[in-house]
């Protein structure tokens, strides 16, 4: 099945059982990816698993006022909303890296935090595509926490001959 390829598509829109080849994406296409909330014990016990740093351990933080989410711990969060909801709809091949990651503002204790992605590069292989998504997440007041560029290798509908 062949898709329109119109720039700044919704791929919300799309049927949520059909699986997107790197044929069906085009640049500008885009995805709101829910949101998560994190809690101050999860911040603590994240942190005391892989982050044991005083800002994400100490309540009475005097820089934050508060524990703080580690950087980490805040791509964990994003991952826990872009894997089920657009990662999983692509023929993913597997990740390839992250390009230009920021955290621009620290994740604090009750922080609803929201998704999007956005399709900013497509460079075709012949059997498979380096798809390059720009990733953000914002808090509920629009305030962005984490951006990056992340490159995922998406199979082909239609592999052409080396």
């Amino acid at each position: 099945m062949s898709l329109p390829q119109s720039a700044e598509r919704d791929l919300a829109s799309l049927p949520p059982d059909q699986i997107l080849h790197a044929e069906d994406l085009v640049a500008g296409d885009w995805m709101d990816l829910g949101s998560v909330e994190v809690t101050r014990d999860e911040i603590i016990e994240f942190a005391k698993r892989f982050d044991p740093l005083p800002i994400h351990l100490d309540v009475t933080n005097p820089v934050f006022g508060d524990v703080i989410a580690s950087g980490m711990h805040t791509l964990s969060l994003f991952s826990s909303i872009a894997s089920p909801n657009f990662i999983s709809r692509l023929a993913l091949v597997a990740g390839k890296g992250i390009e230009r990651l920021h955290f621009p503002r620290p994740v604090r204790p009750g922080a609803v935090l929201s998704g999007s992605v956005q399709i900013v590069d497509i460079r075709m292989g012949a059997r498979r595509a380096d798809v390059h998504c720009r990733y953000d997440m914002a808090d509920s007041g629009g305030e962005l926490v984490m951006t990056m560029v992340g490159v995922q290798v998406v199979r082909r509908r239609h592999p052409v001959a080396d």
